[in-house]
């Protein structure tokens, strides 16, 4: 069967499919549902990208055919998404230029190690907090003194959260239904932590497409519920239209948990500690402090709550993002950490 995104141009990057672990530990030890974890971490065919090489398939399927040489994106210090690109522009024989908010970290840990070990130029843009405008701003003045230079820019938004990254999380929903479909499973609720839309986005337009009886719930790793209830409604309702689908979403459609930010991104706050420390000891499997440790922190406190119960079949995205473990030692390792 033809599925809406299987004649999208992609540009072949990744491991797939990833592996669907049943973490029968975890489920013991919290007393609670079948959970399986989507190891999108496993993504290990590239530069460690995790999650963001299924966005990256179609978005640099799109800069070559526009010719592009040199792509540009951004994030904050240790983003995943930024080294997920520069991995992907190596592979494919082009330049990367990552414009990195916040203040500069002169410890080169985690993701800006492999930034340097990839040789990408990296461009600190201090702004005392996220703005999308003044980071798009900057991203093309920098494209066009690339132009000027005879380069061929490209610019891949934050977290490759636009129409056509958004089809690569559409495609994981058929990737994962044929997975549950093996398994005799049709109804889940399926975790994910939520920063820049695109990967709920696609989640939300791949489940309406195949029909299929999925709830999702994202974990907000920074912003509030209502700005992602938004945001992800719009994001999805674009990539729908992208891949010619006569679908509208609304933010009724989005459901988003707070409060497991912390006092800000980025923050390791004591349930994400215990998050990651309880995966690490139940499955052997390694959480990131920023998304995955927030969002299995949310999955976690619902099940505590009882708002998953035992009758219920839980998938996890585990979206990577590993490497950042390296940055946030002090944070991890000691109960007055920073946070």
């Amino acid at each position: 069967m033809t599925r809406p995104w299987d004649n999208v141009p992609r540009t072949r990057l990744a491991c797939l499919p990833t592996p669907l672990h049943d973490a029968r530990n975890l489920s013991k030890l919290l007393g609670g549902p079948r959970i399986l974890i989507k190891r999108d971490d496993l993504n290990e065919g590239i530069g460690i990208a995790g999650n963001k090489v299924r966005k990256c398939e179609f978005l640099f399927a799109d800069a070559l055919a526009q010719g592009a040489d040199t792509v540009i994106t951004t994030g904050a210090q240790q983003s995943n998404h930024a080294r997920a690109v520069a991995a992907c522009a190596r592979r494919l024989g082009m330049d990367a230029l990552l414009v990195l908010t916040g203040d500069d970290q002169p410890d080169r840990q985690g993701n800006l190690l492999l930034d340097d070990l990839l040789q990408v130029k990296t461009v600190t843009f201090n702004i005392p907090s996220y703005d999308a405008a003044l980071v798009e701003a900057e991203m093309q003045r920098i494209a066009g003194e690339l132009r000027d230079a005879g380069a061929k820019p490209y610019i891949i938004p934050m977290g490759g959260s636009n129409d056509i990254g958004g089809i690569g999380y559409a495609a994981a929903v058929g990737e994962l239904s044929d997975q549950l479909s093996s398994l005799g499973i049709k109804k889940i609720k399926l975790f994910n932590a939520t920063g820049s839309w695109g990967t709920n986005a696609g989640l939300l337009v791949g489940i309406r497409a195949l029909a299929l009886d999925w709830e999702m719930i994202g974990v907000s790793v920074n912003w509030s519920t209502e700005e992602h209830r938004q945001g992800v409604s719009k994001l999805a309702t674009q990539t729908a239209a992208k891949l010619g689908l006569d679908f509208a979403f609304t933010p009724e459609d989005v459901k988003i948990l707070g409060g497991y930010i912390g006092p800000r991104y980025g923050s390791v706050t004591p349930e994400c500690r215990e998050a990651v420390a309880i995966l690490a000891r139940t499955e052997a499997i390694l959480l990131d402090p920023v998304y995955t440790g927030k969002a299995m922190a949310g999955l976690i406190d619902q099940i505590r709550r009882g708002e998953v119960t035992g009758d219920d079949t839980v998938v996890f995205i585990h979206t990577g993002g590993t490497p950042a473990l390296f940055a946030y030692k002090d944070a991890l390792t000691t109960e007055d950490g920073p946070s």
